[in-house]
Order: structure tokens, then C-alpha cells, then sequence
């Protein structure tokens, strides 16, 4: 009997899925240990800790930090998305290990990616062997040295669910767009989840998504279904992520917040396509960032298809997309988007889904007519995809390994004191935290524009401005007190009589209400960026932040939501199945 792959159960597919990730991050495993490469990566730890410090306080979604970022109420979990490690710190809360919980979570990530871009894969390849196609490119494109490049270099960023998510993204679009399939609600779950962890993909994809409707337009398949398809994953999808796109929009939009930095640099072309070909696709902005062996798979299958002649229009679009996502990235002009709103996407590298995306599928479907056309047989496909997975673990390990032997600090940032730890270890984490990373490791985006410096319209990044930071003053000078907090209330104790004006290192987010000792409201105005207080001669202020009533409906929307689905799918629909009424919209039957 000969081996199938169409006989292997969707339990063992997913198995592998788990050993896959878990053998591929078995260096950081076995050593328990982190890297600090950049301050990205004590960023997202921080992040982490501040949720777990929040389950800690009863407050199971803190929006201000108290524990981390210098301790003065920085709106974190405002602005950068967080569902992601909200999970690890749910991790963390059970096995009490900071950095045991963050590579439990890239084994959840990364199988979880792999089994969602599978499952999107076998909807989108045809034929008998579309389930091996599918895996092909599951497992081809999750486990490509820029994921681990983001790992090692970030450490949890949102930034690698968008780039994971993508091609699954994409491809639940183009099921509606082009093939009339009723993905609606796949599509507006993956959307949630990319949006409420990096908000930026979502750009990305809205690029993508653009082309793909023009298309569909002036290939004229739009149908009234598929607009109706498209409107309910736009609503689901904003249901969804309501908890975390309302409130960033609201205090976004206040008058007083500045947005993000600007601070990037032009792309090295050159430094870009090096960096590719040595398999060193971190976020060094890479040109062709799936790695060599992907890049010499789709050179070596474009000759083949070119000298047998045998080029299908699918193979021509998907190299059209693959020359002009390569060309986007390598040459784009992006000096023009220093001062504008796309500024961040300077950092060229971010558009690298796009390539790894049209490569992969080139190779996937390169290798699928070369079995077909009896150039090569169905056990060499086989092999490739063997030796594709072995290279791309062995990159995986080579990068990790040699990040621990090869770390450097990642500098003082002017404070011209001892250099940080260039590792962090469940031992130590928390010690870490508290000693190393509160600042400068705050990032200076969405603070008061009064406290951040401005080129033109737009922001400047800054660092290593602990005073801003930390000094209390009393009217308009640097005094003694101290801003701390229980739990989550910020006190300023000991306030002279004579103080009739107190400036605390705080930016004024919606949300904030202020109280004396007597516990009796006190106004809040803003002075150079900061909250300002007048304390009526209290020797005692209290700060808590409360969500604003948009966040708090924006929750109930989002649960309703969740809670609906969970419903629909766990009762609902079993019910009507078993009377044999109605169909899936889930299996886009």
C-alpha cells in the first residue's frame, strides 16, 4: 500500500505542529535562558510583568503601569496590543517562571500559526495533494529564520503574530474574494487577532487586501454575497477588538498625547540582501528573508519551469508578485515617508510578509507542477520538504545558539553607569525588572506632546530622560517627594502647607481622577505635558486610573462577542448538526 498524506489524522498533523515549534526553540528551552539583544525585548518582558502584576492586584487588565516603566502610570496597555502576552502572563501566573512562560508561549505561537496557515492551506491549494501543499507551506513559511530573528531580537513582539498571521490573513480574503467561499467569519477572527497584537500589520494587509479587491473588480467576481461577506468580517472583526481599538483611538485622539516616534533610518540595500543570503533574516530589514534555501528553490524552479516552457498563468502572477515585493522592499524610496503618518515603515523589513508570503507559494506550487508533469517525483517533493524543515530548524537552532555566545550589551543609553545584563533568567527576572529595566526602557511614544521632542509635525524618539520621568515638583521646582503606589493608587505623601501647585511625571490620560486625604475630588489641569494638581492644603493626593465609559462598553462588546461565537459553535451549532439543519460558516460550506 502506498503512503498517502491524505491519510494521516488532523490530531497527528497538529502533533507535529507542537513538536515542530518545540524542537525548533529546544536551544532557548534547554538553557531557560533570554537574551537581551535589543530594548525591544525588555519591552515586551516588562509589558508581561506589568499584566502578571495586575492579576496580582485584582485588576485582570491594567491599563496604566505601576511595576514597570518607571512606575508613573505610562498607558502601555492603551496603546500597544496585548492579547498575545496577556496569555503568557496567564502562563506566567501558573508556573510562577517568567522566562519557563515565554517559551511556552512561542511553542503555542508557533504551532498555533502553523495549524491555522494549514488550515487556510488546504482551502486554498486544489488537488489530491493539497493537504501535503498545505503543510508544505505551514511549515515552510512559520518556521523561516525571520521568525526566530524576531524572537531573539524582540523578544515577544505583537510585530511577529502580524507577520505569522499573513499569509492566513490573506488567504481567508481571497477564499471570498475570488472564490466565493463563506470565510467570513475565519477571516474576521484572524483579523482580531492580528489587530489586537500589532496594529500596524494591519496596514500591511489593508495594502494587500486593496489589490486583491481591484482585482476582483476588474475581473468582475464581485457578487452580492461576497460584499455581504466582506461586511459581516469587518463587524465581527471590530467587535472582536473592540477592548483594545477604542480605547487606543479615544486617547489617541485626546488633544494632549503625542503619537509614535520617527526616529528610523533609510534602508541599506545592500546590507539587506546579505544579510538574507547568510541566513540572518532578524530584522535587519532582509530582502529575501524566508532564507537561502527558499530563495534557491525558487531560482532553481524558475529555470525549470523557463527551460520545459511550462509557465501556468498562476506561476506567472505569483513571480510578478515576488519581483515587485522584492523590488518594494529593496528599493522603495522611503526616505519620502520619514515625516508622514508610514513613517515606521521605513523599517522595511516590516514589509517582508509580502516576501515570504509569494515565495513560499511560488515554491509550494513550483514543486506541484514538476510532480505533476513527471519532471521530479512525489518522494523528492517529499525529500524537499524534509530537508526544508531541517535547514530551517537548523537555522533556528544556529541563530539562538549563537545569540547567547555572541550577545552584546545593548548599551547604557547615556546613563554612563554599568551595562545592563545581555541575559535574563528565571532566577533573576524579577530582580531584573526592578533594577535594570524601569528606565529608560519606557518608550517615549503617546506621552504629553509637551514632554517629547517634535521635528516639524512629527515626534523624535528620545531616551535616557529619567528626570521627566521621576521629579515631583512643588509649585514649578524640584522638590523631595516621591510618587509611589499601592498597588494600583499613586500617592504623594508629606505635601507642604505652602505647596499650592504639584506637577507629578505623568502624562494626563483619560481615565484619571485625583483625591485628598479626606478621599474629595481635586481638578486636574496639565502643565508642560504633566498632571497638575492644586492640593487645597491636603497633606496627601491619591491617583487611580478608572477605564473611560468607551473602554468599558467596548469590553462588553468584545465579550458579548466572544461569548456569542463560543455559543454558536459549542452548542448552536452541534444541536442543528445533529438534526442534520444547516451548514458551518466556519467549514465555508
Amino acid at each position: 500500500m502506498k503512503y498517502s498524506v491524505n491519510k494521516i489524522k488532523g490530531w497527528q498533523i497538529g502533533v507535529s505542529f507542537v513538536l515542530l515549534a518545540f524542537v525548533a526553540i529546544l536551544p532557548q528551552f534547554y538553557k531557560q535562558t533570554m537574551v537581551i539583544n535589543s530594548w525591544d525585548v525588555p519591552f515586551h518582558l516588562s509589558r508581561m510583568y506589568e499584566i502578571y502584576q495586575g492579576f496580582l492586584n485584582g485588576k485582570w487588565v491594567p491599563d496604566i503601569s505601576a511595576y514597570t516603566f518607571g512606575e508613573n502610570g505610562y498607558g502601555v496597555n492603551l496603546f500597544y496590543g496585548y492579547s498575545f502576552i496577556y496569555v503568557v502572563a496567564l502562563i506566567y501566573l501558573v508556573v510562577q517562571k517568567a522566562v519557563t512562560a515565554v517559551l511556552i508561549g512561542y511553542v503555542l505561537l508557533l504551532s498555533g500559526a502553523m495549524g491555522i496557515n494549514y488550515y487556510i492551506g488546504t482551502r486554498f491549494f486544489k488537488g489530491n495533494d493539497k493537504r501535503f501543499k498545505a503543510f508544505l507551506f505551514a511549515t515552510i513559511y512559520v518556521l523561516a529564520p525571520a521568525t526566530f530573528g524576531e524572537l531573539v531580537v524582540r523578544g515577544l513582539p505583537g510585530e511577529l503574530i502580524g507577520i505569522l498571521m499573513f499569509p492566513a490573513v490573506i488567504g481567508a480574503f481571497y477564499l471570498i474574494l475570488l472564490e466565493h467561499q463563506s470565510k467570513w467569519f475565519i477571516a474576521s477572527l484572524l483579523s482580531a487577532i492580528t489587530l489586537t497584537n500589532h496594529a500596524l500589520s494591519v496596514v500591511l494587509l489593508f495594502l494587500v487586501l486593496g489589490v486583491m479587491f481591484i482585482t476582483a473588480l476588474l475581473q468582475r467576481v464581485i457578487l452580492k454575497s461576497t460584499i455581504l461577506a466582506l461586511i459581516k468580517a469587518a463587524i465581527t472583526t471590530f467587535l472582536l477588538s473592540a477592548f483594545y481599538i477604542v480605547p487606543f483611538i479615544q486617547q489617541s485622539l485626546a488633544v494632549h498625547i503625542a503619537g509614535p516616534n520617527s526616529q528610523w533610518q533609510p534602508l541599506d540595500v545592500w546590507g539587506s540582501i546579505t544579510a538574507s543570503l547568510k541566513n540572518e533574516a532578524t530584522l535587519n530589514w532582509t530582502a529575501i528573508p524566508v532564507g537561502t534555501f527558499v530563495f534557491v528553490l525558487v531560482i532553481m524552479i524558475s529555470s525549470a519551469l523557463l527551460v520545459t516552457r511550462n509557465y501556468s498563468v498562476k506561476m506567472r502572477h505569483l513571480s510578478i508578485a515576488l519581483v515587485a515585493s522584492v523590488l518594494l522592499i529593496a528599493y522603495a524610496p522611503t526616505q519620502i515617508l520619514y515625516k508622514t503618518p508610514l513613517h515606521v515603515f521605513q523599517v522595511m523589513g516590516r514589509f517582508y510578509p509580502i516576501v515570504m508570503t509569494f515565495s513560499t507559494l511560488f515554491v509550494v506550487a513550483g514543486i506541484d507542477i514538476l510532480v505533476r508533469e513527471g519532471y521530479i517525483q512525489k518522494l523528492t517533493s517529499r525529500w524537499i520538504l524534509i530537508i526544508g524543515l531541517f535547514l530551517a530548524i537548523s537555522s533556528a537552532w544556529s541563530m539562538q545558539s549563537r545569540y547567547y555566545y555572541q550577545a552584546k550589551n545593548i548599551g547604557d543609553y547615556g546613563t554612563k553607569s554599568a551595562k545592563y545584563p545581555n541575559t535574563v533568567t528565571n532566577n533573576n527576572f524579577v530582580h531584573q525588572i526592578n533594577n535594570y529595566y524601569q528606565l529608560p526602557i519606557g518608550s517615549k511614544d503617546y506621552l504629553s506632546k509637551n514632554r517629547v521632542v517634535f521635528s516639524g509635525n512629527y515626534q523624535i524618539g528620545m531616551w535616557g530622560d529619567k528626570k521627566d520621568a521621576t521629579q515631583v515638583l512643588v509649585n514649578g521646582k524640584v522638590s523631595q517627594l516621591k510618587l509611589i503606589h499601592e498597588g494600583y493608587e499613586f500617592q504623594v505623601n508629606k505635601i507642604p502647607r505652602q505647596a499650592h501647585e504639584i506637577t507629578l511625571p505623568m502624562t494626563n490620560y483619560l481615565g484619571w481622577k485625583v483625591t485628598n486625604d479626606a478621599g474629595h475630588p481635586l481638578k486636574i489641569s496639565v502643565v508642560k505635558g504633566k498632571i497638575s494638581i492644586k492640593p487645597h492644603g491636603s497633606s496627601t493626593i491619591r491617583l487611580h486610573y478608572q477605564k473611560t465609559f468607551a473602554h468599558k462598553i467596548s469590553i462588553l462588546l468584545s465579550l458579548t462577542t466572544l461569548v456569542g461565537i463560543i455559543f454558536y459553535f459549542l452548542l448552536y451549532k452541534n444541536w442543528r448538526n445533529r438534526l442534520g439543519m444547516g451548514r458551518s460558516y466556519f467549514d465555508g460550506r
